[in-house]
């Protein structure tokens, strides 16, 4: 639209709302006011001058009921409406508005007619379902009208079922807004906080959520309903606080499992920039139901078939496939058990679930997949898709999701919150109460006498006697119902936990739950209860990846160990099995009926029989009389389907319509064609959601029986279980397996590194019978992981995810006590977070008079450089703000590697060092350079990091490598090292550090290392810093008094102890230290006693207490000599020794032995040619005389035939002459 149509427009407009030009009823004029309208610039001001003017409101309701045709009803009333709603200002203003274009009801009764006829196009039922919502929410109107409207199933269930995710948006609002929740929504100040109608997946009652989202539900933008954790702290909400922090605990923790849910599908879906991680298999189809092999039950999922062969199956003969599967490891990683997958059907998300992996069937032709939907939302949604879906995809989704779901079920399992006096409702006048049991035993005599020896009331291998602070500790674990026990890095915490688990173990009967965060440091606690005496057979370890040594602590051991079941018992499991099996038929039935499910006129009539009594009463085919039949065109015989397929086509009752009961339905056989099919797919519709509601309630009351049935099986578990005194897991293993640890009724909770882990982690590692719970960890390190940076303490809104129930109650002011000597760090590196962090620690005796690092000038050095850092895009650092890429510094990587080789020179092995940095793609980088010279060791958590961002290849290891430990800084928490190298990465003109502002992080940086520091960076940039400047200058300010700064890496000769330098580039090791020492010879004697050696100066020890290196060391020195024949210089290395032989003599005589052999052979192969042709000759002579004997011999014979031919011939001439005489004689006669 052209500046001078719009001005123009604009002006006529504000002439009627002001009363200048009086607006006429013509449709024109009425159309002309309304595109002027929509021609206003603010929306809010125009709503504002519509209200100010008496002419206003009556010219916008005359205007609107002008044309109510469908092509206004799907155009400019549109307009209208879009543009008004577009309004931020809300309140009585857009209201009267509102209201008086519906009221009277002459535009609205038409324009809601035309949305259930159906005469709406999609633009126009978005706009109706926004008009109807925002109705709905007036404050202070009365919106009963509106209500009856929504309310109307052809209304309410269109809106709901439409195909556009912005209506069913508006539908699942306005269902919220319907039920008696609702109220809350216009009640409410702030509907971020009210929980219902965003989604189909947003309920008011938290355990109403479905684990995984639905479709709709990835698709919608509106934040998730999340309150802030000063929401628990208002007195007003006592009543409720313990259903509020259920709550609230678990939406937060969900929020933190969609942030990275949503992302990775936005990926997989191509909506968002990323590597696709999983694996896209494209063509599927829904072949049948799965649940198990007979004699191995599972609960149920779908069978999908894909069209072709899985990529990775090139190649692999028929006969190994299932073998590729389980034991090849590219095949094992193909759809791991319990990974989350999308299903896609026609472009368009149908749900999420998880893959159940057996693989037989992968290692079918072509492969089947068997899918798992959870929620039967989920599940109904997909079913109804699945059924109209001509293309359906299986996206893997590469998302921890199996972290979060134990937790997030637990939480919903919960109703109550053990010990939630002291965890939501202590107070600072409040008492901490006792715990049921208190071991006197152990506390009197510590209180009498501090320094009492523990061995004897414990019965430790070796004496205890602890510190002031220890005791402390160990008497608030036994005297409080709840227990905070705070040890910096050092300080033995571990050590204090081991005890208390003993003194528990040994003067009462309960049982204790030991959780930690990882399997690792669950490990080592364990060891150290085993270590300080309390039996392996009353310990039982959860979970998986166990050490070796460990190994028969597992619980799977219980399930082979327990006693055989009673016949009672195997009744009991036989009656489940047959219930499951009952009712997977019934699955299968309803699955079978779904798949061949009809919908045609047959099924319809049926269908309005119950559903629609007064269309089916329009449909009934008259009974001929005398037993005839009806006949119709063709003279085809009249079925009972004649009429409802005569108004499906649209046309009339035909030969009936004369019929009574078809006059008296006129209204139905007066619908037009549109009207008719709209009713017939509303029918299909609902013929197809009651077959779906059917299969998911078959699939649920099977489920239902599995998971009986499962129980039972477990019953003797736990039994078994209730047997242990000790129950060791990790936290998503407390969750995991609630069922059965609850069953065996832990009563005492003891967390280890309390600090590191998720409050919902925590509480859903309680039981009803849990009376004491102990918490020992460090609130002032780094915080729990979240994966949305939004929700932590950091970004400042108020969430705190990430904030430890350890952390809450500390700065709530719950007493605790905290661990004050410390046993790892020597003086010059403790000095730093005393300084910081810690001002009430100490060093303990152990940690003085330790031998300097070799080869350096100083223990504690930090390399200062300006080498600017480098973006990785390759991979993401979410708690570095939340922030989409990562960091590195080449120039960082170069020195790590050659400071770690010049250590290694110096004689430190790799379990002396560990190479930390903040940021995952430096850590890639230092990988990728250390991998030639060394094997990287990563740990678990950093090798899925890097395994996610696609980045963690196998390290070719042919031959045997060093191994060094690689780790970033957040995933080495509670491990140490001798050494600590770090490459700190940020170097960059705006002096941004992102997250290495956080004091917790550099507390842990600092707190890693035992004897030697070692950090490189760019002092300005951290000092610089607008957030965390303060924190780095003052730990700088204590680098540079102590004098441990550098403009390089600072080294000193061992031998030459004068000769020191600072090692500002990599190529200056090779220059200046390229063998570990100074520039100047060695020059010692080596073993031989003889030569010197060779080398430039380098460390004469590989490490305390070793030999010298030239003891040794092999002398090279070169010598030589005449041989004994004195016809050859001979040459040797010193160590080997003189040769015993002249190795040109012996090649000499080697030749000469080969050329005699050679003639010799010649020789033979002469005389050996020579006989051979003699033999043949003599054989060839012999066949000649032969040839000629035989040929005189036949000549011979031939002589002889023909001598005797002609004796024969002349017999018979002399016979014929006589015979011929004695014949004329006789006839003479």
């Amino acid at each position: 639209m052209s500046n001078l149509r719009t001005k123009q427009l604009q002006k006529r407009f504000n002439d009627i709302i002001h009363g200048n030009v009086k607006l006429e009823q013509r449709s024109n004029d009425c159309r002309l006011f309304l595109q002027g309208l929509c021609a206003q610039a603010d929306s809010a001001k125009c709503a504002n001058d519509i209200v100010a003017s008496p002419h206003g409101l009556p010219a916008v309701q005359q205007a609107m009921r002008s044309d109510l045709r469908p092509d206004f009803l799907n155009g400019l009333a549109l307009d209208v409406l879009e543009f008004l709603l577009r309004a931020e200002m809300g309140g009585d203003v857009l209201n009267s508005v509102i209201v008086n274009i519906v009221d009277p009801p002459i535009f609205w009764n038409e324009f809601h007619r035309a949305f259930e006829n159906g005469t709406l196009n999609e633009r126009a039922q978005r706009v109706f379902a926004k008009v109807l919502s925002y109705l709905l929410q007036m404050p202070n109107r009365d919106t009963t009208i509106y209500r009856q409207l929504a309310s109307r199933p052809s209304i309410l269930n269109k809106i709901i079922n439409s195909d556009q995710l912005e209506v069913r948006a508006e539908g699942y609002l306005i269902k919220y807004i319907l039920s008696p929740a609702g109220a809350a929504l216009t009640d409410s100040a702030d509907f971020d906080f009210v929980p219902g109608g965003r989604h189909d997946n947003d309920f008011v009652d938290f355990r109403d959520i479905a684990i995984l989202p639905t479709a709709d539900e990835l698709s919608s933008s509106k934040a998730p309903a999340l309150r802030r954790a000063s929401y628990l702290e208002d007195p007003e909400g006592r009543k409720t606080r313990i259903a509020d922090y259920l709550d609230n605990t678990f939406r937060l923790l969900r929020d933190d499992m969609m942030h990275e849910l949503k992302e990775d599908t936005d990926i997989a879906l191509k909506k968002k920039q990323g590597k696709q991680r999983g694996m896209v298999i494209d063509g599927i189809k829904a072949v049948d139901i799965y649940a198990g092999p007979e004699n191995r039950r599972t609960r149920w999922g779908f069978m999908l078939q894909c069209n072709s062969d899985l990529p990775a199956l090139k190649g692999v003969e028929e006969k190994d496939r299932r073998k590729f599967f389980l034991d090849d490891h590219r095949g094992s990683r193909i759809l791991r058990h319990q990974s989350l997958a999308c299903l896609i059907g026609d472009g368009a998300i149908l749900g999420l679930g998880t893959i159940h992996r057996d693989e037989e069937l992968l290692a079918q032709k072509p492969p089947i997949i068997v899918f798992q939907i959870e929620g039967r939302i989920s599940l109904s949604k997909a079913l109804l898709q699945l059924k109209t879906s001509k293309h359906l995809r299986l996206i893997q989704i590469d998302c921890a999701v199996f972290a979060f779901e134990p937790v997030l079920k637990a939480l919903k399992r919960m109703r109550s919150l053990p010990l939630s006096e002291e965890i939501l409702f202590w107070e600072d006048w409040k008492e901490i109460a006792s715990p049921p049991v208190v071991v006197t035993r152990i506390t009197r005599p510590l209180d009498r006498n501090s320094s009492t020896d523990l061995k004897l009331l414990l019965q430790t291998p070796n004496s205890i006697i602890l510190d002031i602070s220890q005791v402390s500790s160990l008497l608030a674990g036994l005297k409080q119902r709840v227990s905070l026990i705070q040890g910096p890095p050092g300080t033995g915490k571990s050590f204090i936990g081991a005890l208390l688990a003993k003194a528990l173990h040994m003067y009462t009967s309960q049982t204790i739950l030991v959780v930690c965060y990882t399997n690792h440091a669950l490990d080592q606690f364990l060891e150290d209860l085993i270590g300080i005496g309390i039996p392996r057979e009353d310990i039982v370890r959860f979970g998986s990846r166990a050490k070796p040594a460990l190994e028969d602590l597992g619980v799977h051991n219980l399930r082979r160990q327990g006693p055989g079941r009673s016949r009672t018992e195997w009744a009991l499991i036989d009656e489940a099995r047959r219930d499951a099996s009952h009712r997977f038929s019934i699955l299968q039935a309803s699955f079978t009926t779904l798949q061949l499910s009809q919908r045609g006129p047959e099924a319809l009539l049926a269908h309005t029989k119950s559903k629609d009594p007064d269309f089916y009463r329009a449909f009934r085919v008259p009974n001929p009389k005398d037993g005839m039949k009806f006949v119709g065109h063709k003279g085809k015989v009249v079925d009972k389907t004649f009429l409802i397929r005569q108004w499906m086509r649209g046309g009339d009752a035909g030969m009936f319509k004369n019929e009574s009961h078809v006059h008296a339905a006129h209204q139905i056989w007066n619908m037009d064609k549109n009207r008719r099919q709209l009713k017939v797919e509303e029918w299909r519709s609902d013929i197809l959601q009651r077959l779906v509601e059917d299969l998911c309630t078959a699939g649920e009351l099977y489920n239902r029986c599995q998971d009986n049935l499962s129980r039972k099986f477990e019953k003797a578990l736990v039994e078994q279980l209730r047997t242990k005194r000790i129950i060791g897991c990790t936290t998503t293993g407390a969750a995991k397996f609630a069922e059965d640890i609850k069953a065996a009724s832990p009563d005492v909770l003891l967390v280890e590194e309390a600090g590191e882990i998720l409050e919902s982690h925590v509480v859903t590692a309680l039981s009803k019978t849990t009376s004491q719970m102990i918490l020992i960890g460090d609130h002032k390190q780094l915080r729990p992981k979240v994966k949305n940076y939004a929700l932590t303490v950091e970004k400042g809104e108020g969430y705190d995810l990430n904030r430890s129930l350890f952390e809450r109650l500390v700065l709530k002011g719950f007493p605790h006590v905290t661990l004050s000597a410390q046993h790892r760090m020597r003086p010059e590196i403790s000095a730093f977070i005393r300084a910081l962090t810690y001002p009430d620690l100490r060093d303990a005796p152990n940690t003085r008079n330790r031998d300097n690092i070799r080869g350096v000038q100083s223990n504690v050095i930090f390399v200062n450089h300006n080498h600017p850092e480098d973006e990785d895009k390759r991979v993401s650092d979410g708690a570095d703000g939340g922030s989409t890429t990562s960091k590195q510094n080449t120039y960082e990587v170069k020195m790590v590697l050659r400071i770690v080789r010049y250590l290694a020179q110096q004689g430190y092995g790799s379990e002396n060092i560990a190479i930390l940095t903040p940021y995952l793609g430096q850590l890639s980088h230092l990988r990728d350079a250390l991998k030639n010279e060394s094997d990287p060791i990563l740990n678990d958590l950093d090798s899925s990091d890097l395994s996610r961002a696609g980045l963690l290849t196998d390290v070719d290891s042919k031959q045997k490598k060093t191994r060094i430990r690689l780790a970033t800084i957040d995933n080495y928490q509670g491990e140490e090292s001798d050494i600590v190298v770090a490459s700190l990465c940020r170097s960059n003109p705006s002096n941004s550090i992102g997250f290495m502002d956080s004091p917790e992080r550099l507390n842990v940086l600092i707190l890693r290392a035992r004897n030697g520091l070692i950090l490189i960076g760019n002092s300005a940039t951290f000092e610089r810093s607008k957030k965390g400047g303060k924190l780095w200058t003052d730990f700088l300010d204590l680098m540079r008094k102590g004098g441990y700064i550098f403009e390089g890496f600072p080294v000193k000769c061992e031998k030459h102890p004068s000769k020191r330098r600072v090692m500002e580039q990599p190529d200056d090791f090779d220059a200046y230290a390229r063998d570990g020492g100074c520039t100047e010879p060695c020059g010692m004697l080596l073993k031989c006693n003889v030569h010197p050696c060779a080398l430039k100066c380098h460390p004469l020890l590989t490490a305390p207490n070793q030999p010298n290196n030239h003891a040794t060391m092999l002398c090279r020195a070169p010598l030589r000599d005449k041989c004994s024949a004195g016809t050859h210089t001979i040459t040797w290395q010193c160590h080997a020794g003189r040769p015993s032989e002249c190795k040109q003599c012996k090649a000499e005589t080697k030749r000469l032995e080969e050329l005699a052999q050679r003639d010799l052979a010649v020789k033979e192969e002469r005389e050996a040619a020579e006989r051979k042709h003699d033999r043949r000759m003599l054989e060839l002579e012999a066949k000649l005389r032969s040839q000629r004997e035989a040929l005189a011999e036949l000549q011979r014979a031939k002589e002889q035939e023909n001598a005797l031919e002609k004796l024969v011939e002349d017999w018979k001439h002399g016979l014929s002459l006589t015979g011929g005489s004695l014949v004329t004689g006789l006839n003479q006669r």
